[in-house]
């Protein structure tokens, strides 16, 4: 086992192998690096780094958000997660983050920097809650326990670690309600709410509202949930109160959203649009939100091609799916243009994604741009937001759990998705500075919205109560494109949205895409219901149990 204390700054980053969760290392890039300990360092410089940490590893563009994605069906590519190959992703990282947030509060509670170390339990719980929801069973009450001999962490049951998230997300709470005068308190290096005590507050019970929801198959939580719901004031209530994680354009540090690498990569393929998702928001799957047609379309992918017949309607090499402008790959492939070089061809994440570029309809090639110019990056991760709030209580309503109107809630839950896409573009991603500048229309007054809203809720309306809940848990899949894993958890839970499903473990053997050849697709793995355990973790920690099979190892939460 070995412990790492990771800092990063915008100002100053450096390269760390972060090998496991336990063996006592500090690294501190702006103190003496002859003498560098975890009371050498700044409180202000240990959050930052754990809040970009966090982020760095969950994101859409991180190897967690990567596999995820794939995993739901929002991406597909030439990556070990096709088929559902995946290893252990994000372990590293988040314990990493979890030992500068223990630093935080053991250092902040000392020092009666209270506010620094209400913000690490909140942050802390979130994380190990993550934790838990991809893997299970993980290191959490002997972790980091170095100082007091304990070497080999035991793997605790998630069942047994989700309850003590609720009191450290408590004593967060306390923690920044203490009226203890502080030496310092968080500002600019607390990176996601510049702390703000309030919106902070907020994100702690709207993270209870959302672990609640999550365990609701066994355990009740009626009351619980009602209790959250009957003061929205204290929940996330508003776009401005969402919790995220900013990211900035390139300048004297490269501060781009991890999506955005495709942008700049040289082979591009490892990161598209999966056509489950596109066919869905095109209004052509016959078996959910049939002919609704998503105005977000443009918003989430760009058009690097025009259709056939057009400007620069010809592609690089052989194309696998391809429909007018929109080329990718399917999960699964077996066929011969999977694997041909396409970087110039491929449909790539947009401004809403990635923030990268809004799709006017020009097929114009990211390289003919200029990668640099294309976009800013500046798009930021979305933890838990307003949206995903109003989709929780909508899901609770429609599942019996609390009283009130679900459909009210949800058709809220589609204006602020709409929003949240307006919100982040015109306040985050600012597409008018990035070198090759764009006007960007808001999604939220376009005719092709409310019209898109009409249909939807004429679909919900007519459905029973189990499709009902479909149509609830699939507009939140679409929203939640930029955090997969939380997808991935509301698919293990629910079952919803449906996922597309190659044979022989599903039911399809083919893919026939608008422009082309039919193309073959396989999958002979059952579909994973949680991430195997980190291999570095097994083979140093004596303590650790046997690999599991992941697509037999449930989270505790799942029936």
């Amino acid at each position: 086992m070995r412990r790492n204390y990771f800092i990063y700054t915008f100002v100053a980053v450096s390269a760390i192998a972060i090998m496991g969760t336990g063996c006592k290392k500090f690294l501190d890039v702006n103190k003496n690096p002859n003498s560098p300990t975890p009371s050498s360092v700044q409180l202000s410089m240990v959050l930052s780094a754990a809040e970009r940490n966090i982020s760095n590893n969950l994101a859409l563009g991180s190897g967690m958000g990567n596999t995820m994605a794939v995993y739901v069906h929002q991406q597909t590519g030439r990556v070990g997660a096709d088929r559902y190959g995946a290893g252990a992703q994000g372990w590293d990282g988040l314990y990493a983050a979890i030992s500068n947030l223990n630093v935080i509060i053991a250092r902040g509670t000392q020092e009666k920097r209270f506010k620094y170390v209400g913000i690490a339990k909140i942050l802390k719980a979130y994380t190990f809650s993550i934790l838990v929801d991809v893997y299970g069973d993980v290191p959490f009450s002997e972790f980091d326990k170095f100082e007091e001999g304990i070497t080999q962490p035991k793997f605790d049951k998630g069942a047994t670690i989700y309850p003590k998230l609720f009191t450290l997300l408590d004593e967060g709470i306390a923690d920044l309600n203490n009226t203890t005068i502080n030496p310092s308190v968080p500002a600019a290096d607390d990176y996601i709410y510049k702390g703000n005590v309030t919106n902070w507050i907020k994100a702690a019970n709207t993270i209870k509202l959302k672990l609640y929801t999550q365990v609701r198959l066994v355990q009740d939580v009626k009351t619980q949930v009602a209790a959250l719901l009957a003061s929205p004031t204290t929940l996330i209530n508003s776009q401005s109160e969402s919790f995220m994680m900013p990211y900035g354009p390139i300048g004297a540090t490269d501060d781009r959203h991890p999506a955005f690498g495709d942008y700049n990569a040289t082979q591009r393929g490892g990161q598209l649009f999966s056509p489950w998702l596109y066919e869905i928001m095109k209004g052509v799957n016959p078996n959910i939100l049939t002919n609704a047609v998503d105005p977000r379309i443009p918003y989430y992918i760009y058009n690097q091609k025009t259709p056939i017949g057009g400007s620069n309607g010809i592609p690089e090499n052989c194309t696998e799916y391809r429909d007018g402008g929109f080329i990718t790959i399917v999960f699964g492939s077996t066929g011969p243009c999977r694997d041909g070089s396409n970087s110039q061809t491929y449909s790539l994440l947009g401004i809403y994604p990635a923030g990268g570029r809004y799709d006017e309809g020009l097929g114009r090639s990211i390289n003919s741009i200029g990668p640099q110019n294309s976009g800013t990056g500046a798009l930021p991760h979305q933890f838990l937001t307003y949206a995903d709030r109003l989709y929780l209580e909508a899901e609770l309503i429609q599942t019996g759990l609390v009283s009130g109107n679900a459909k009210a809630v949800f058709s809220k839950a589609l204006d602020e998705s709409f929003g949240q896409v307006d919100h982040i573009v015109s306040n985050y991603v600012k597409p008018g500075s990035a070198g090759a500048a764009q006007t960007v229309p808001a999604i939220s007054t376009l005719p092709a919205t409310a019209a898109y809203k009409t249909a939807v809720l004429a679909l919900f309306d007519a459905g029973s109560d189990a499709k009902k809940l479909e149509y609830i848990m699939t507009e939140k899949w679409i929203n939640r494109i930029e955090n997969p894993v939380d997808s991935y958890s509301d698919y293990r839970r629910t079952g919803y949205p449906v996922l597309f499903a190659p044979a022989p473990e599903g039911n399809v053997s083919s893919v026939t895409p608008p422009n082309g050849p039919s193309i073959p697709v396989s999958n002979d793995r059952k579909y994973p219901w949680s991430l195997p355990f980190n291999l570095n973790e097994l083979q140093l920690n004596s303590n650790a149990p046997p690999q599991k099979v992941p697509e037999s190892f449930k989270v505790f939460w799942q029936l």
